[in-house]
């Protein structure tokens, strides 16, 4: 369970928060449903509402310190809601602002002024609090990052000339349940030949060439925390000028992992491996950030990026992963996650980065 009490010390001033995205729930609850109101609250137990469907399996949460209810027949979940607010004397609600469509935050509106309740803001304050990871996300994270490090090993089994990128992404995915992961962390990129100039490529029906380029950028999913990695093999001896961007890309990325450490910015982490391959000829090709967080989301804060300010900071995640892509020639990306501890820098991802000619 989630240290709720740290949410409302970096929220702004309100009485409760409501939460309504999948995400959010299953990040302060651990409970995966496509449904439900949670009702977070500072000094009592906090809310779970959801409907029939849910309720059996949602119950255990009371075991967790949560106030379990099901939706009654014909009374909606904000009813439900504006009641729990009405018995606690709430007068300021917190939202998830960061997440509403505008019909959804429509419908809030509606329903919460009627209760003279206001709405405040409070997506960016959760965002903040998912940033630091607590050990159990660690230790989900770490699982999922081992489970795509042994894919990766069993999917070089299968990749040859003739098999096409989707083969090697529904295979891939195959493995990943296979070895004990609960899902995709995302939709699997593998791109071949040409097609690696595109960073986040689809996988088609193009069948893998002798000499082609392959790059996989993929992660699987534990109780609903992601990885990331991606690696760039040849399948037969590459050119002469793919050999020399896979050895530019390498050194940036080892350049940059060797030099991360705890409390630098991410603008300070993508300038060790940007400004490496700017030196070396490629800058215009590289054309994204060196990296990003993760947790729920495969996309969190903090970021390595040219234009980040935000520290690194203890029991955080970021990715290294630089790029070159030369439209018609191709590309090559290699991607590590890392754990920041307040000592040192973790590097998660095990696969070998030197080049792999299959």
């Amino acid at each position: 369970m989630k240290d709720i009490a740290k949410l409302f010390s970096i929220a702004p001033d309100v009485d409760a928060i409501l939460v309504t995205s999948e995400k959010n729930r299953r990040y302060f609850t651990g409970f995966a449903s496509t449904f439900g109101y949670l009702v977070l609250l500072k000094d009592r137990a906090s809310v779970f509402i959801t409907d029939p469907r849910y309720f059996e399996m949602a119950e255990f949460l009371a075991n967790d310190g949560f106030d379990v209810r099901q939706i009654e027949n014909g009374v909606s979940g904000l009813a439900m809601v504006c009641s729990i607010l009405r018995d606690i004397g709430a007068k300021r609600l917190g939202f998830e602002d960061t997440e509403l469509t505008v019909s959804e935050f429509g419908s809030m509106i509606k329903v919460f002024e009627s209760e003279k309740v206001a709405l405040v803001p409070c997506g960016e304050a959760i965002n903040k609090m998912r940033r630091t990871k607590t050990e159990e996300e660690i230790e989900y994270i770490t699982k999922a990052q081992s489970i795509t490090d042994k894919a990766f090993s069993q999917i070089l089994n299968f990749v040859k000339p003739g098999v096409t990128e989707l083969e090697v992404a529904t295979e891939l995915q195959y493995i990943i349940h296979k070895l004990g992961g609960h899902g995709l962390a995302f939709d699997t990129i593998v791109a071949s030949g040409v097609n690696t100039s595109k960073p986040h490529a689809h996988p088609t029906e193009k069948a893998i060439e002798h000499g082609d380029a392959v790059t996989i950028d993929f992660g699987a999913s534990y109780n609903g925390y992601c990885s990331d990695m991606t690696r760039t093999f040849f399948v037969g001896e590459p050119s002469e000028q793919m050999r020399s961007i896979y050895n530019i890309v390498l050194l940036a990325q080892k350049t940059a992992i060797k030099n991360a450490y705890c409390g630098m910015t991410g603008k300070e982490l993508d300038s060790w491996a940007r400004e490496l391959i700017v030196a070396n000829g490629y800058g215009q090709y590289f054309t994204h950030s060196t990296g990003h967080s993760l947790g729920i989301d495969i996309h969190e804060e903090p970021r390595a990026s040219k234009l980040s300010d935000d520290k690194l900071l203890a029991n955080q995640f970021i990715t290294v992963e630089p790029g070159i892509y030369i439209p018609g020639v191709g590309g090559v990306r290699i991607e590590d996650l890392l754990l920041i501890k307040e000592d040192t820098v973790i590097d998660l991802t095990t696969s070998d980065k030197n080049i792999i000619i299959l």
